[in-house]
């Protein structure tokens, strides 16, 4: 077994995994509109939404990778408290963004996205079970 694989195993890479997605989150979320990074050949409607939803994804299986192997016997419990601490962070976001963040605003529909995303992480958590 490598030194990556024990390192995986042994949870070390879970919390930065899970940390770099978060700031990751944090930066994109709260840049101003005029900064937000457009990929302008893919003009797909509402595309933002699927960002969002894959970040909020993201953001719940790594912090479920970290948490359940520190805690397995409560990986149900660390799952339904993941869904509500990132719904939570998501509509946060969203009032960040229209009360700070200059040309941004409140966008119901991101909301809901967010939340895709946590259904998402959901239906994918019996294979997480495997990492």
């Amino acid at each position: 077994m490598s030194s990556l694989e024990r390192s995986w195993k042994n949870g070390l890479f879970k919390p930065i995994l899970f940390c770099l997605f978060f700031i990751t989150s944090l930066i994109l979320f709260t840049l101003p509109a005029n900064k937000v990074p457009r990929v302008y050949w893919l003009d797909i409607p509402n595309f933002d939404k699927i960002i969002h939803a894959g970040i909020f994804a993201s953001l719940c299986i790594t912090a479920y990778l970290w948490l359940s192997h520190f805690y397995p016997k409560s990986e149900k419990k660390i799952a339904v408290i993941i869904v509500i601490v990132m719904a939570a962070y998501g509509i946060a976001i969203e009032f960040i963004q229209a009360t700070f963040i200059e040309g941004r605003s409140f966008e119901a529909l991101d909301i809901a996205a967010d939340f895709t995303g946590c259904i998402i992480f959901l239906l994918c958590r019996p294979l997480l079970k495997l990492f």
